[in-house]
């Protein structure tokens, strides 16, 4: 018991020291990294200086990717980078360094393709480990303290004593990613993709089990897609899953919003996220559009969007911030410290899905429904926000604090965000913004193959380099970046009339069509999505 006692107190003592003496993340603008500012690691955000220190010291490079509604990493800084063990390793062995994911979309998206590389699980968080000149060795999303230590041990002893080891790894895993990158030309049409999408789909359980399934929201976009083509198969399917995820335990009734779906479940069957804007914005799309097909799903979609105002909408500037808190930590000791109970952050990608949810409501219900009313009438305001955002450049801010810019993705919700304005209420200075953005992208983005890049240009933080792809299967829980730009070709081109932007978005399909992998229809649900929201 005195032992226990005295590792409690020394525990305590040296959060309190913490406390009184934060790390470099204090100074931070993002709201993950400034949670992390009272953790026992050293943090650094990422830059230049990073890599500058790991050449001096001659020490390897530990950057761990997370996001502030995550409870996965609420936990692993809790358990891991608030341990006096981990953070003294870390301190001793390595320069750390944490990203926001969601402030930066270019190095999230990276480590995540590195990870997918090494066969880590798609999750939150990812700890990744790089040379002092930027190659990376290694890259994990580890569950537990214990298996991070066992990642820190081994690299630790390893950089020390078997350097030309840790070279080797560095070759071995460049030429796995450019492998990756290698295409090879296929061919796809609706009934094809359609068919594939369909029979690849998991089965909902039949029976009632203690996990709920797992609900992927580009699949179910993509089967809203064919159930309003006419497929009685995807219609069936979607109401089912739809009908399955408001019973579900991500289905938070108090607050009428749904807990992070891709943070998951935790052993005791709960949710381990908070609640996220993109996700919330997306489910209030889907069950008011698939309530013009059911109107029995009409009141949850009657419920999404009263939780989207009374829990995300901030009235200046007019906006939707982007998470909500993950649920607290179970074990009084490992509670976080000085953790917001809100990411206020404004970011474009969400806050345009916020506008096509906003429409789609709205031409769902009406302008009888005070809800509906009021969903018409913001809509335009978070357009203007999201106009004031754009760079001297013709591209956006990745967020309301102009830290980050260049996002292709961003470029393409945003149109189709300002095209479904207009859709609501002519409004020729939404469509000329449309038209802006959708020129961007075509002058400054596209790929001498065929498609376009994430980004127009590669970014270097010292020697942490992160280069321009073309990316034609899905990302994360997004459709592939150039799946939502065919879309918002297309939009554009209904909405003005300009069928140069239709040719383009046919264009565009067609090269998708080559990246298409019939083995991994899944993969390519947002290829299958424009398929059928844009083949006739």
């Amino acid at each position: 018991m005195l032992m226990v006692l005295l590792a409690w107190l020394g525990i305590n003592l040296r959060g309190l020291e913490r406390a009184q003496h934060p790390n470099a993340l204090q100074n931070c603008s993002e709201t993950y990294l400034r949670s992390g500012q009272y953790q026992l690691v050293n943090w650094l955000p990422c830059s230049e200086d990073a890599f500058r220190r790991a050449q001096q010291r001659d020490r390897l490079v530990l950057m761990e990717l997370g996001a502030y509604w995550s409870g996965r990493c609420q936990r692993l800084g809790s358990e891991a980078f608030s341990d006096s063990g981990v953070a003294d390793l870390i301190n001793r062995e390595f320069v750390a360094v944490k990203i926001d994911a969601d402030a930066m979309p270019k190095r999230a998206r990276y480590l995540r393709q590195l990870a997918q590389l090494m066969g880590a699980p798609d999750r939150y968080p990812i700890v990744a480990w790089f040379t002092p000149d930027g190659k990376p060795i290694r890259a994990v999303a580890p569950d537990t303290r214990a298996e991070l230590m066992r990642h820190l041990e081994e690299l630790s002893q390893m950089y020390r004593t078997r350097p030309a080891q840790v070279q080797q790894m560095a070759e071995q895993l460049g030429k796995a990613w450019d492998a990756r990158w290698a295409r090879s030309a296929r061919a796809a049409t609706v009934s094809d993709a359609t068919e594939a999408f369909l029979t690849a789909l998991p089965q909902l359980p039949t029976e009632p089990t203690d996990t709920p399934p797992q609900f992927h929201l580009a699949h179910l976009e993509t089967l809203l897609a064919l159930a309003e083509r006419g497929d009685i198969t995807a219609q069936e399917t979607l109401f089912a899953r739809l009908r399955a995820l408001r019973d579900s335990p991500y289905w938070d009734a108090e607050r009428k919003t749904v807990a992070a779906l891709r943070d998951g479940i935790d052993p005791e069957g709960k949710p381990t996220g908070g609640a996220r804007l993109i996700e919330h914005a997306r489910l209030l799309s889907l069950y008011s559009r698939a309530a013009r097909l059911d109107p029995e799903l009409g009141s949850v979609a009657h419920e999404l969007a009263d939780g989207l105002r009374t829990q995300f909408y901030r009235e200046r500037p007019a906006g939707f911030v982007a998470a909500l808190a993950p649920p607290k930590l179970r074990i009084a000791i490992a509670q976080g410290k000085g953790l917001p109970q809100t990411d206020p952050t404004l970011f474009a990608d969400a806050n345009a899905y916020a506008i096509l949810a906003l429409a789609d409501y709205a031409e769902t219900f009406g302008t009888l429904d005070p809800q509906a009313h009021w969903a018409r009438q913001t809509a335009p305001r978070v357009l203007e926000t999201l106009r004031a955002m754009r760079t001297l450049r013709g591209d956006l801010y990745r967020s309301a604090t102009r830290t980050n810019s260049d996002w292709m993705p961003d470029l393409a919700l945003v149109a189709r965000a300002a095209v479904r304005v207009h859709r609501l209420q002519p409004n020729p200075r939404a469509l000329q913004l449309a038209e802006q953005l959708l020129q961007r992208v075509w002058r400054d983005y596209a790929d001498p193959t065929g498609g376009f890049y994430d980004a127009s240009q590669s970014k270097q933080w010292g020697n942490f380099k992160v280069v321009p792809v073309r990316v034609g299967s899905d990302d994360a829980d997004l459709p592939a970046d150039n799946a939502l730009l065919a879309l918002a070709m297309y939009e554009y081109a209904e909405a003005s009339g300009d069928t140069r932007w239709r040719e383009r978005a046919l264009q565009l399909l067609q090269t998708l069509g080559g990246d298409y992998d019939p083995a991994q229809p899944l993969a390519y649900a947002g290829y299958t999505q424009a398929l059928a929201r844009i083949q006739p």
